[in-house]
């Protein structure tokens, strides 16, 4: 075998015995020293195909992951829409109800404040009745065309009811007391569910930003730089809540977050460019290391014939 390397013509660059002619080891030696150079560049470029497919898939991964996310995001949200438009018709009749209830208590409060006023006097030509129980007693003990024991009998019986009259009277202030504490929490639930900045405002607020009925996002324009280009004062990059906007209910028709939906589609066809190039290259790679493995193994044969002349 070692005769046939180093005379055969095939590896030869003309016949054996011209001048300058080489053995096959030789010759695959030069050749390997190629090839290692060849694999080498297309191996670099190979690798870099691959760092910008790899670099380009992870973009567009996460552009993926947003999309689904924001996708996600809108469903969630129709579903938070259903409850608070639910909740707040509900709330609605509580309010309803609260009006009523204040206005009864209200009419109660006027009703059991003008009954305690009949047993008391306000003014000399109208007495109360605790005063005219009173007078009405006097005028039963003056009486003398009635029998004594009759009258006793009758002024026991006005006792009795005077009494009665003294103990409602005593009530008055616990009565009273009490409603005007229950009109008072009626007239805090009130406040605190149905009027301005409630219960009721905050929810319609909450469902106008889920519904995305309020679009007028603020962000970056040429406006806001014309206004910047006449202002000494130099805001970068810009007012701080027009730079990053509060996202709106749907975002996915927010045009903030539209570019994100553009951004993958792109990011799609660039990955797609991006792997062919890298596919293509590795071919060309690939081929040069086949190459270099055969040259290696068979050097190596050559060199052990050679060797075991």
């Amino acid at each position: 075998m070692a005769k046939i390397m180093k005379y055969s013509t095939c590896c030869q660059d003309g016949a054996g015995d011209e001048p300058g002619s080489k053995d096959c080891l030789d010759k695959w030696k030069e050749q390997l020293e190629d090839v290692c150079n060849q694999y080498n560049e297309a191996a670099a470029i190979t690798s870099k195909h691959r760092e910008k497919y790899v670099n380009s898939l992870g973009w567009e991964t996460k552009l993926k992951n947003w999309d689904d996310i924001i996708k996600k995001a809108d469903e969630k949200a129709k579903v938070v829409v259903n409850e608070l438009e639910f909740f707040i018709e509900q709330v609605k009749i509580v309010c309803e109800n609260s009006a009523n209830t204040t206005e009864a208590l209200e009419k109660l409060i006027c009703l059991v404040k003008t009954i305690f006023d009949c047993f008391f006097t306000y003014e000399e030509n109208r007495k109360g009745l605790k005063d005219k129980i009173k007078d009405f007693k006097k005028i039963i003990e003056c009486l003398t065309s009635v029998d004594e024991e009759d009258k006793a009998e009758v002024i026991k019986c006005i006792e009795a009811y005077e009494q009665k009259i003294v103990l409602v009277c005593e009530m008055q202030d616990a009565v009273l007391t009490k409603l005007i504490e229950t009109l008072k929490c009626a007239d805090l639930l009130d406040a605190y569910i149905c009027d301005e900045d409630g219960l009721k405002d905050k929810l319609n607020d909450i469902l106008i930003d889920f519904k995305g009925e309020n679009m007028h996002g603020e962000h970056c324009g040429a406006k806001e730089e014309e206004e910047h280009n006449h202002d000494d004062i130099t805001k970068y990059p810009c007012h701080d809540k027009k730079a990053k906007p509060m996202p709106k209910f749907p975002i996915n028709t927010s045009k903030y977050y539209t570019k994100i939906g553009e951004d993958h589609e792109k990011a799609i066809d660039e990955t797609k460019s991006l792997e062919t190039s890298w596919i293509n290259s590795k071919k060309i790679s690939d081929k040069f290391l086949s190459q270099k493995n055969s040259l290696t193994e068979a050097i190596k044969a050559a060199e052990a014939a050679e060797s075991g002349k």
